[in-house]
């Protein structure tokens, strides 16, 4: 009788692997499925790790990696570079995001449906730093603001804004998700990201937030630098330790600077320059940075009010998003309306330029209220171009995870 028993115990355990072996079984896709045909015939290889590296020193310094969904960031990466989901069918949402240019264009004013003239120029996306997905909320407001009014704290709001307005994309949500709908490719593409094959028009915008909120620019050689003396994992790193490098020593010393390794000595002597005059608004480390927008005196009288402009409140009139400089030499021209060529234009503004507006950012002003001169010398001027420059990531306009799915 216990003979008995054992086999048939030894049968079902035999019959339990059996079935979980099955259940682990990768199940095939049908291949005369029209929507995987669609894909295969429209769409180059979608299927990648879309997650961001960061690296450990900003990771000790606050920034939070987000986990990301890899079939609705690719999901995402085709609504983002579809033209036919613009009124004409031939505006997407890369047309002002270019990946060489830093997910911006060269424009000061970008071009929408209809080759009509935007308001303001296009925010670069090749940022972590540009998106609040990336990073703790810095205070009890919630995340940092984004587009150039400080209009949202959501990516998927951003996308709403432009596919709706009139001189952007020139759709409604309800035509938008029309075409979607319409395509064969995005049923197959739904049904893999979300379980089902019925677009929805909060499903489509979460996989736009998906794919913007992976495109990253951490890679830069002042990312190398900062990792190579402040996030070594070898040794103890804390958000001191990387403090005390970026910024500094409290008192300079008056001896011959001698630059740490990976960085020039112009390169060194910008950040110097940069951490004293710049960083509270441009910090490239996030939760170093302390002013999200403000007035900085660009004229005495704004033909375009920024905040103002949407608030209708006088204290706003001017005021601005303190965009982030990572990436900035892909990204000229300069400020909202691209009036400066070039990061010599603007540092000869910040020197000896600035205007005395009634809503000026305190820091930018001296203590009587005028304002501020910083006078920077033409090595002051040449230091902080060479800083900047270390502030470029080239990875993301050629990573083949953000490019144009597409088939051409």
């Amino acid at each position: 009788m216990r003979k008995v028993t054992l086999l048939i115990a030894c049968f079902a355990l035999l019959w339990v692997a059996c079935k979980k072996e099955e259940s682990t079984v990768a199940v095939v896709p049908d291949e005369t499925d029209p929507g995987l045909l669609a894909v295969k015939r429209t769409l180059v290889h979608l299927d990648y790790n879309y997650a961001p590296n960061l690296p450990n020193y900003l990771i000790t310094a606050g920034l939070q990696p987000v986990a990301i969904d890899n079939a609705k960031a690719a999901l995402g990466r085709v609504l983002f570079y579809d033209k036919s989901l613009s009124r004409d069918g031939r505006i997407s949402c890369a047309s002002c995001h270019e990946p060489t240019r830093a997910f911006s264009d060269l424009m000061g004013f970008s071009m929408g449906v209809g080759n009509q003239r935007l308001e303001r120029q296009s925010m670069p996306l090749a940022n972590t730093a540009n998106f609040a997905a990336h990073y703790r909320a810095l205070d009890a407001n919630g995340a940092p603001p984004l587009l150039w009014d400080s209009r949202t704290t959501s990516i998927a709001e951003v996308s709403r804004f432009a596919i709706t307005n009139p001189h952007e994309m020139g759709m409604t949500l309800s035509e938008w998700m029309e075409r979607i709908r319409a395509k064969d490719y995005y049923a197959y593409l739904w049904k893999k990201a979300f379980g089902h094959s019925t677009p929805t028009e909060a499903e489509a915008l979460q996989a736009l937030g998906e794919f913007v909120g992976a495109i990253s620019a951490a890679g830069s050689p002042f990312d190398a630098a900062m990792e190579r003396h402040a996030g070594n994992p070898q040794f103890t790193v804390t958000v001191d330790s990387i403090r005390v490098f970026y910024y500094g020593p409290i008192v300079i010393p008056t001896t011959r600077v001698v630059p740490p390794a990976g960085f020039t000595l112009s390169e060194f002597r910008g950040m110097r320059l940069f951490t004293n005059h710049c960083s509270s608004c441009h910090s490239p480390i996030r939760p170093f940075q302390t002013v999200f927008e403000a007035c900085n005196g660009l004229s005495t009288e704004y033909k375009d009010q920024g905040k103002g402009l949407r608030t209708g409140k006088a204290q706003d009139n001017g005021v601005f998003k303190a965009a982030s400089l990572r990436n900035v030499m892909l990204t000229p021209p300069f400020m909202h309306d691209g009036r400066f060529k070039t990061l010599r234009e603007v540092i000869d503004f910040y020197s000896t330029g600035i205007q005395p507006h009634p809503n000026l950012h305190p820091l930018l002003r001296n203590a009587d209220g005028s304002p501020k001169r910083f006078n920077f010398s033409d090595q002051d001027k040449e230091d902080l171009v060479s800083f900047l420059k270390m502030l470029t990531d080239f990875r993301p306009g050629g990573d083949v995870r953000f490019s144009d799915p597409f088939r051409r």
